[in-house]
């Protein structure tokens, strides 16, 4: 699992680059384009947190928000007409939405390791 896990995670890290550099092959101008680039720049953040960081699921269940914010960013901000752009979208989005919910299980079990469940006190009132 942990080879497995570093792969997806180096997945996204790649699919936020692509993301964050896209412009200069679609060309696309404008608040469409800066959607693109923060959401890269934020799937970048968080896959590099996931290496450094393996047991934080809360990157990984970010990863797949962040995932399907790009899948809707075409429709969100009107550049679906634009095919170059909308598919580095959507392509990044899914491979962000399934490298997190592949890494999510992993993320968690190892977080359950390191901080195992803590045992509840029932505290008794006192009169």
């Amino acid at each position: 699992m942990r080879n497995a896990r570093r792969w997806a995670d180096w997945l996204a890290l790649i699919a936020g680059t692509a993301v964050s550099v896209s412009h200069a092959w679609h060309g696309l101008l404008g608040i469409g384009m800066a959607m693109l680039f923060l959401l890269g720049v934020l799937l970048v953040f968080l896959a590099c947190l996931a290496v450094i960081h393996p047991e934080l699921f809360v990157t990984e269940a970010a990863t797949v928000v962040t995932g399907l914010l790009l899948i809707a960013t075409p429709w969100l901000f009107g550049f679906a007409d634009t095919p170059s752009a909308a598919m580095t979208a959507w392509i990044a989005g899914a491979v962000a939405v399934v490298t997190g919910l592949v890494t999510l299980p992993g993320s968690v079990a190892m977080y359950r390791r390191i901080v195992p469940p803590q045992p509840t006190v029932d505290r008794q009132p006192s009169s």
